[in-house]
């Protein structure tokens, strides 16, 4: 919780899923998605299919989104997140009118139905998490809230 001061009126605001945690948990399960996917063999026929263009598109999106969320300011960190869910969610979308309820080629990569779930997923998460509305954004510049 963080307590904020308006005039002579406190309010306490939940965190929730920030920006910050948002892009340390993408980071994390995309990298660890992208690295797992060079060891693991995925036929066309699994539930989620890992070819070379997911795997190195999901290293490069993770280990950025890891970067970001340790080493950027709050609002490259907010506008990174939102370019990472449109593409996220673009994907999604793409999938679902390239591959209908099977699988389909999206040229670097083939997607399946369940992939374009995940994708829908994580991408409208991520721009619900950029929109969300925080008063207490404001007040994070030089306090201790970490955005």
């Amino acid at each position: 919780m963080v307590k904020v001061q308006y005039g002579p009126v406190w309010r306490e605001y939940s965190k929730g899923l920030t920006n910050r945690r948002y892009l340390m948990v993408l980071g994390t399960l995309m990298t660890a998605v992208g690295v797992a996917g060079f060891f693991l063999g995925t036929d066309a026929d699994d539930l989620y299919h890992l070819d070379i263009g997911q795997n190195i598109s999901y290293l490069a999106l993770g280990l950025i989104a890891l970067l970001a969320g340790e080493v950027w300011t709050s609002s490259w960190k907010r506008a990174l997140l939102g370019v990472e869910g449109m593409l996220i969610a673009g994907v999604g979308i793409a999938g679902f009118i390239v591959a209908g309820g099977g699988t389909g080629d999206l040229g670097m990569f083939s997607v399946g139905l369940w992939e374009n779930v995940v994708h829908m997923v994580f991408g409208v998460a991520a721009l619900a998490t950029v929109f969300y509305p925080r008063r207490f954004r404001d007040y994070s510049y030089g306090t201790a809230v970490s955005d």
